[in-house]
């Protein structure tokens, strides 16, 4: 890496490598520790602004950048693990970005080249998903917890229970299971140990 240049994960042949400094050296202000910029996309010549706004993803997040007159810069973030929706909405000439939270923000940014739109709504969809698999462990995590901490077996090392019927801990394993609390994978192999207990 060349000193003073801010590293930028994806870019594309086409892009021009100076303009993706100047943002990539203004975003990296407002970035927090360990956070890194994954893609930028610009906007394009259907822009008649001098200086062009686009989208920044991120590891934590995406950033509609918008500099205005005078050096100034808006910057409006959206968590990825706020985000809902990231789509592009792409025309002839050039598309278009839309971010919706999971709260019901939204916000676009239109103009944007339309092969950087396309590359930067594959960062985000692989950032969606990240996400999407974090939210559902928490919620798995947090429904086990409101459940009262079933417990079906004891802990590892433990003594079994003799005084707990094995059917009955299939019924509470089952139960789980059929709660969403606990996997597939997880009931299997509760099943299996239980019945090779008896």
């Amino acid at each position: 890496m060349t000193e003073g240049r801010v590293p930028i994960r994806n870019v594309d042949p086409s892009q021009e490598a100076e303009a993706l400094q100047q943002i990539a050296v203004e975003v990296a202000k407002v970035l927090t520790q360990n956070e890194e910029i994954l893609y930028i996309a610009m906007q394009n010549q259907m822009a008649l602004s001098l200086r062009k706004d686009c989208v920044v993803a991120t590891n934590n997040r995406v950033i509609l950048y918008r500099p205005d007159i005078l050096g100034r810069v808006n910057f409006d973030n959206f968590l990825w693990q706020d985000v809902r929706n990231a789509q592009i909405q792409q025309g002839m000439l050039s598309s278009e970005f839309q971010v919706e939270t999971v709260d019901g923000r939204r916000n676009a940014l239109g103009n944007l080249d339309k092969e950087q739109a396309k590359r930067l709504y594959g960062v985000c969809e692989q950032m969606e998903q990240e996400w999407r698999e974090k939210r559902r462990v928490r919620e798995m995590e947090q429904d086990r917890a409101r459940a009262g901490g079933v417990v079906v077996s004891a802990a590892p090392g433990a003594p079994e229970s003799s005084a707990e019927d094995p059917v009955e801990k299939l019924a509470k394993a089952k139960a789980m299971l059929d709660q969403n609390l606990i996997s597939e994978i997880e009931y299997e192999a509760l099943k299996a140990k239980i019945l090779a207990a008896m």
